[in-house]
């Protein structure tokens, strides 16, 4: 409980309000889940990790300190406030208009984030897909060249988010010739399929990189379902993949929790989603997402009131924010057999998926694997993503790092910079230090 406030302290009895507001509304809607009827009543499973989720939160976590800000209105209104707390009253106001235009999960203006700070160059096209090359010195490339493939529900700028915070721009000064897939925008009922996807649209891509830079063939990362895309491939092609690193890519159904209540064939008729416009569209992902984990956005909250007025911080939270909202609408053919086909069923890893007439083996990938997982990742279980050395039965050289954190940890939390050097001498083939 948030200690109790002084009766001459009004700030500090909203922010306990506030606090045990935020509790309230989580129990309550624990309450109604508990009670809904089959099948949406969730399993033990789901509520033990919203139990451990809050467990695992600061005491602090919900508790917002308005006080700043208030003391900001004050000195305004009466002519006296320092460039922080008019700083402060800009980024508030800013913020809820914002919220006011576009919805109540966005807190930056799409428009006025810039993005992708890192130069580089469209190379080739296969229908809607676009691979980029990143524009790097005269000198020679380190190892294989990397294809990034991103995932299909965001854009792929989180990895190069800022002059200071660019994984790409990490890699590139590495020494790596780096390229980007793009996947494009979908229009309603296109026909592009996941197979075509990946034998035609990637493999293109691939045979692009080879022609421009004489290398047989690429050292691939896939982030989230690109990774799973990029291990097809590399089952389809194994000459052409020196090397593949997975970071935190799914490749069988979660055993537990909220994405295995969530994602089960039940409660998610992705047909009937797909089916209703012609694609799946990118904003019931995101709302998604938010439904599930709604005491993030409540944290996400306390870290933007706490951000306000310092232009540094404030200057990130809306990077992280535009690219949060920067969701893509996925082509019902290439989002209906991924899901059924790695997030409902094992038939990815049963090598029951067929593309090209070929059955989809992941243990026929030849290369050594690099597989980072994220400890508390509730989106990619860590027993999702280790399926795939299951699969392969550790071959040598495979690795798996495993990291303290979140899906996106790696690329957003400063104190796993270090490990951005291990894997680039990975992806250039030498060995560990």
């Amino acid at each position: 409980m948030s200690p109790v406030a002084e009766p001459d302290d009004p700030m500090r009895a909203f922010t306990a309000f506030w606090a045990e507001t935020s509790k309230a509304m989580i129990n309550t809607a624990a309450a109604f889940m508990q009670a809904a009827p089959a099948p949406w009543t969730p399993p033990q499973s789901v509520f033990d990790e919203y139990r451990a989720d809050l467990d695992g939160l600061p005491p602090e976590a919900f508790a917002v300190d308005f006080a700043p800000l208030t003391e900001a209105w004050t000195a305004s209104l009466s002519g006296r406030a320092t460039p922080r707390q008019q700083a402060m009253l800009r980024d508030w106001q800013d913020a809820l208009t914002v919220k006011a235009r576009l919805g109540p999960e966005y807190y930056a203006d799409p428009d006025g984030v810039p993005t992708r700070p890192t130069p580089r160059t469209l190379v080739h096209t296969e229908g809607p897909i676009e691979l980029h090359r990143y524009d790097r010195a005269d000198a020679p490339a380190r190892g294989a060249p990397v294809l990034i493939v991103y995932s299909v529900i965001n854009r792929s700028w989180i990895l190069d988010l800022s002059d200071d915070d660019s994984f790409v721009a990490h890699l590139l000064a590495a020494g790596h010739d780096v390229f980007m897939v793009e996947w494009g925008t979908t229009t309603p009922g296109e026909d592009r399929t996941l197979e075509w996807t990946i034998t035609q649209g990637l493999h293109s891509c691939v045979e692009a990189i080879s022609a421009l830079t004489g290398a047989p063939a690429v050292a691939l990362m896939g982030h989230c379902i690109g990774g799973s895309f990029g291990a097809m491939y590399a089952a389809l092609h194994p000459e052409r993949v020196e090397r593949f690193f997975a970071l935190t890519a799914p490749f069988a159904p979660a055993e537990s929790g909220v994405v295995a209540f969530v994602s089960d064939r039940e409660r998610f008729p992705v047909d009937q989603v797909t089916a209703a416009s012609g694609l799946m569209p990118a904003k019931l992902i995101r709302h998604t997402f938010l439904a599930l984990k709604p005491y993030y956005e409540l944290t996400k909250w306390r870290t933007f009131v706490k951000s306000l007025g310092d232009e540094h911080a404030m200057a990130r939270f809306r990077l992280i924010d535009r690219w949060a909202n920067d969701n893509v609408d996925i082509p019902a053919e290439v989002f209906r057999p991924y899901v059924r086909d790695v997030l409902q069923s094992r038939r990815l890893v049963e090598g029951a998926v067929q593309m090209g007439g070929r059955a989809v083996d992941l243990s026929a990938i030849t290369c050594p694997v690099l597989t980072v997982l994220g400890e508390d990742d509730w989106i990619v279980r860590p027993e999702s993503a280790l399926v795939l050395h299951e699969v392969r039965d550790d071959q040598e050289g495979d690795r798996v790092i495993r990291l303290s954190g979140g899906h996106l940890g790696l690329l957003l939390d400063g104190k796993q910079r270090p490990r951005w050097t291990e894997i680039s001498d990975w992806l250039a083939g030498e060995p560990a230090a």
